[in-house]
């Protein structure tokens, strides 16, 4: 459950830069950049897809790493704005991982848990 609102956490984050981003632009007059608008279109979709449990970790990674190229491409503009996007979709990668079928899981106590 917590991927899920991780993923979907990056896609709002990522749509709502996307728009601060056509607002900013067109206040100053210019024509967006729409390559950069697809690329955090194209993240936003594979967010969800990922929020729907759709080939999760591929879709996070995927997406994670178009963020990234988009945050480091505007980093003098908007760019540092998509970081957060970022570490949540990476964020949202860590409870994807299960052990394989068939193995059980560890036993053993936690670290400073007792054991009894």
């Amino acid at each position: 459950m917590r991927a899920r609102i991780l993923a979907i956490g990056a896609a709002v984050w990522t749509a709502v830069n996307a728009g601060i981003y056509l607002l900013v632009i067109n206040a100053q007059g210019n024509s967006p950049a729409w390559w950069y608008l697809a690329i955090l279109g194209i993240s936003v979709l594979l967010f969800a897809l990922a929020a729907c449990r759709l080939w999760p970790a591929p879709m996070l990674i995927v997406g994670a790493v178009l963020l990234t190229s988009a945050a480091l491409v505007g980093v003098l503009s908007i760019g540092l704005l998509l970081v957060p996007g970022v570490l949540a979709a990476v964020a949202a990668l860590g409870p994807t991982r299960r052990p394989p079928a068939g193995e059980p899981r560890s036993t053993r106590p936690r670290a400073g848990m007792p054991a009894g």
